[in-house]
């Protein structure tokens, strides 16, 4: 471990979940040489079926976002994961607080290997946490939401009796299940019907964050502490188009068979990522270089621009590269 640097560098983690759905995508074998990477922008050439190379471009959107104490507490969760000899990347939902110090570093290092996997191969990693519910008029049938239910308060109207506050601040990311979804609802309504409806009534639940299984290699904790605002999507977008400038600086005058950019940001949910919108709202001619184009966030690698099937040169039948 004496060649590691903690905390790691994001785009690392980026590539290396790129060329996994690359190799998988194309049945392809795929090696990325060592990555070069300066001031949020990773340059990388991947070989692909020893023939063909290909330029790999990750741009990093989380280094616009990020903190002092934040990088302090990635690092020290890395180098846990490390030591216990897990290899994944764990993503941290939007405005987390990540622990720095015991016993939640502990606590998520122990989440580990209980995770379960989601039918699209990602795992998912549960901390139990408190909510907490209060009635606070017989009136109405709503629940005002502080933390990270507050997206789904309406799943409450009309289904409790008056109007209650529900207090998730503990809670940043709900499963994929909406069967798990659906049970924590309904117990929170079973709750609000409870005759200490007025007190303050403590509901378990559990805290859901996503992580990849690597297979081999380092582990990577992934996220941004700021929160999700109007402010926030505003600056995703200015850093990103600086990015991009970098980016098409720092290009080689090499002929690869083709060209990738990948762009890694922050999402609680990864169908609510907001780099797919911001970059079809830029400039297309930022990213005109590139013959492939995806984001990856809460660990999903989603494709934005792939060319037609049989256009790259290695993406034909096996049989053809036979002599």
């Amino acid at each position: 471990m004496t060649d590691r640097t903690y905390p790691s560098d994001p785009a690392d983690a980026a590539l290396a979940l790129f060329m996994g759905w690359f190799g998988s995508h194309y049945a392809r074998s795929t090696r990325a040489a060592a990555p070069v990477s300066a001031d949020g922008v990773l340059q990388a050439t991947a070989s692909v079926g020893r023939r063909w190379d290909v330029a790999v471009t990750v741009v990093n959107t989380l280094g616009a976002e990020t903190t002092l104490a934040w990088e302090a507490a990635r690092a020290a969760i890395e180098q846990r994961l490390d030591l216990d000899g897990r290899s994944l990347v764990l993503w941290a939902p939007r405005g987390a607080t990540l622990p720095q110090g015991e016993p939640g570093i502990s606590q998520i290092v122990a989440a580990v290997p209980e995770a379960t996997k989601t039918a699209d191969g990602r795992l998912e990693l549960r901390r139990p946490v408190t909510l907490f519910l209060r009635r606070v008029s017989t009136d109405g049938s709503v629940v005002t939401i502080l933390g990270g239910l507050q997206p789904f308060w309406a799943r409450f109207t009309n289904r409790v009796p008056g109007s209650f506050q529900l207090h998730s601040a503990e809670l940043y990311r709900l499963p994929v299940s909406e069967a798990e979804r659906d049970d924590l609802f309904d117990q929170i309504v079973l709750a609000a019907g409870q005759p200490e409806a007025d007190d303050s009534q403590a509901i378990p639940a559990t805290d859901t964050w996503t992580a990849n299984d690597l297979g081999e290699g380092r582990s990577y904790v992934l996220g941004t502490p700021q929160p999700e605002t109007d402010e926030q999507s505003a600056s995703l977008r200015r850093a990103l188009r600086k990015l991009l400038r970098q980016a098409a600086a720092g290009l080689t005058n090499g002929n690869p068979a083709s060209r990738a950019l990948v762009v890694l940001g922050a999402a609680t949910y990864a169908e609510e990522e907001k780099l797919s919108w911001a970059l079809r709202g830029m400039d297309p001619t930022l990213y005109a270089g590139y013959d492939i184009i995806a984001v990856v966030a809460d660990g999903v690698v989603k494709v934005l621009l792939e060319p037609a099937r049989g256009t790259l040169p290695w993406d034909a039948p096996l049989s053809q590269d036979a002599p």
